[in-house]
């Protein structure tokens, strides 16, 4: 066996036995949290208000921790499914209602609130589901850890010609709509303005290429060792953008300094 063979075979050995880990430590978070429920409902006596306090943030902090759980199980089985990935029709829609479903107590936490602008359509995009849902889980992710609390996170998916665009953008009552990673791009977009001379009310759309996010995130070149320690909102964001380019979409930035910014997924609609 070659090392290059030696290295897969670890690697899904590692993969198997941190999934079948992770499957374990759901059973005992789930039993406190079924007790932690039990308690809540005062079914065996009365709570006092610092009982009822304390009982409330173990069921906060259980049900984060259980995202969390179920969020390495996500990504092992994408690293295991990423070898013979097949794009099939995907109802994007769908797949967004869960994703803000399962980011529940992660919006709670931040105290964010998450408006899905979704219309009427009923169309499918063609993409691998798997991978999908882990661009848009991270990417969702990455901009809520990046917001201040009391912020409205918005997803907006519209259709134009082949493609399926989903729009992610940050909105609050006083600082307005924006996108709190905009200044990671702040000196290409300027440059954009300038080459294009244009009004600050003008939208500008710049993409994104994996290869250039990585260089920003890390400050480094691709093909460098990642020796940065980034934070994980950053990484969420670089794996979703890698996500969506390995599977034929693509990634980018759009706004201005004047109406914000906001992250623009594009799907192609057909096969």
């Amino acid at each position: 066996m070659n090392k290059e063979s030696i290295t897969k075979s670890s690697n899904l050995v590692k993969n198997k036995l941190l999934s079948l880990l992770t499957q374990e430590m759901l059973t005992p978070l789930t039993s406190v949290m079924g007790m932690g429920s039990v308690l809540n409902q005062e079914i065996y006596g009365s709570l006092t208000d610092k009982q009822r306090e304390y009982v409330e943030v173990i069921n906060e902090r259980s049900r984060y921790l259980k995202l969390l759980v179920e969020e390495i199980i996500a990504l092992t089985k994408l690293d295991e499914s990423g070898q013979y990935s097949e794009k099939t029709p995907v109802d994007v829609k769908n797949v967004c209602q869960q994703i803000v479903r399962d980011l529940e107590p992660e919006t709670v936490h931040q105290q964010i609130k998450i408006q899905l602008l979704a219309g009427s359509s009923d169309r499918v995009c063609f993409f691998d589901k798997t991978a999908l849902e882990q661009t848009l889980y991270n990417l969702i992710y990455s901009v809520i850890r990046s917001t201040g609390s009391g912020s409205g996170l918005k997803i907006h998916l519209s259709e134009k010609q082949e493609e399926f665009n989903i729009a992610v953008w940050v909105s609050h009552p006083i600082l307005g709509d924006n996108l709190p990673h905009a200044q990671l791009y702040s000196q290409k977009l300027l440059e954009i303005e300038r080459q294009n001379n244009q009004s600050s009310l003008m939208l500008n759309r710049l993409q994104i290429t994996f290869d250039e996010l990585t260089t920003i995130v890390f400050d480094k070149t691709p093909t460098e060792n990642f020796a940065a320690e980034p934070t994980r909102d950053l990484l969420a964001l670089l794996l979703s953008c890698q996500l969506i380019e390995q599977n034929g979409g693509s990634f980018w930035i759009q706004g201005s300094t004047e109406l914000g910014y906001r992250y623009i997924l594009t799907l192609p609609l057909y096969k």
